[in-house]
């Protein structure tokens, strides 16, 4: 059995019992919900972690299951009316598309702090700061891995089998292909011998002919893809003797990365060779309100201290005529 030095263990019972405190909890070793000012917190640090969360919505939600909220649409609220004729028509906020409905259902978060790994932290000052941020941190990813890489939600889920938390929900990508099927393209080749040449010439026919008309001008649309796509588009550009003039101009092309009219945006965990043209705000993250969990329990038989974490949540497209997604793309040279 490991023990640990002194300072470590009074610095993690120091932190156990904020937790707790901050939430309004007697006792950290029972189980407790999260408090609503925390559970928001805990939200926008969340979006802080990684770019990408920083930029969708993260929305609590009063049930588990309803109506999608239709946040980020393209709506417009100017007309005319002739009243002595029929009443004015009002704009309701939010675009309710019909397709499908959210349903949030649980996700284990559950974190081990090993003994002999944070008893190396013990003299630290900033020691809880360390421990939280690190568990929010995973949490955070996890979301970004799940959005992106999601199919289904099993009822005990396998990380060896599925690294990317293919099991856990179902996430944007797997939504847009069952839900959207006139706007998902599954394997293109793109070269001097086929329809579409380069990348941006396939970026531009999915705003002009896929996207909906009503978004087609819409602020903020924006090439979300893989790394691997965008540094095959500028490898010819960096790859080549340039005189020093030709070199910044270069690296700033490469900085300023767009494909067709597009600024490209390439988050962690995006499915390989794969593009997805839509506004950061059209993908969404729902939690339900108050069914944050958490449970902090000592487990020396394991030589660690468990941090069990859940919520309720769901992955949401909120409108599918604002999504284009093409994936298996293959670039000929």
């Amino acid at each position: 059995m490991f023990t640990l030095d002194p300072q470590t263990a009074l610095q993690l019972e120091q932190y156990k019992q904020q937790v707790a405190r901050v939430n309004g909890a007697q006792n950290y070793a029972a189980a407790f919900p999260i408090a609503p000012a925390v559970e928001q917190k805990l939200i926008e640090v969340y979006r802080q972690m990684t770019d990408f969360l920083g930029k969708i919505n993260i929305q609590g939600v009063k049930q588990a299951h309803g109506q999608k909220l239709g946040l980020g649409g393209n709506q417009s609220a100017a007309s005319t009316t002739d009243t002595r004729i029929q009443p004015r028509r009002p704009t309701h906020l939010g675009t309710l598309e019909a397709i499908d409905d959210y349903l949030c259902t649980q996700t284990n978060s559950d974190i081990a702090y090993l003994y002999e790994v944070i008893d190396n932290w013990g003299y630290l000052p900033d020691f809880q700061t360390k421990l939280a941020n690190l568990a929010v941190k995973i949490v955070a990813e996890d979301k970004q891995r799940v959005g992106f890489n999601g199919l289904y939600r099993a009822k005990t889920s396998n990380r060896e089998l599925n690294p990317l938390l293919q099991d856990v929900n179902i996430g944007w990508l797997e939504k847009i292909r069952t839900y959207n099927e006139e706007r998902h393209i599954d394997g293109i080749t793109i070269g001097a011998s086929h329809e579409f040449k380069n990348l941006d010439a396939l970026v531009e026919m999915a705003i002009n002919e896929l996207i909906g008309e009503q978004h087609r001008q819409a602020n903020g649309l924006t090439a979300i893809t893989s790394r691997n796509l965008v540094s095959d588009k500028y490898v010819g550009l960096l790859n080549q003797n340039l005189s020093p003039v030709e070199a910044t101009a270069a690296q700033a092309l490469y900085q300023r990365q767009q494909l067709g009219s597009l600024p490209v945006d390439t988050p962690a965990f995006f499915v390989p060779n794969g593009l997805l043209i839509t506004t950061h705000d059209n993908l969404s993250i729902y939690q339900q309100r108050g069914s944050m969990r958490r449970h902090i329990i000592d487990e020396p038989q394991w030589d660690r201290t468990t941090d069990y974490q859940s919520v309720n949540e769901c992955y949401v497209v909120e409108d599918y005529s604002k999504t284009v997604l093409i994936e298996n793309i293959v670039i000929e040279v």
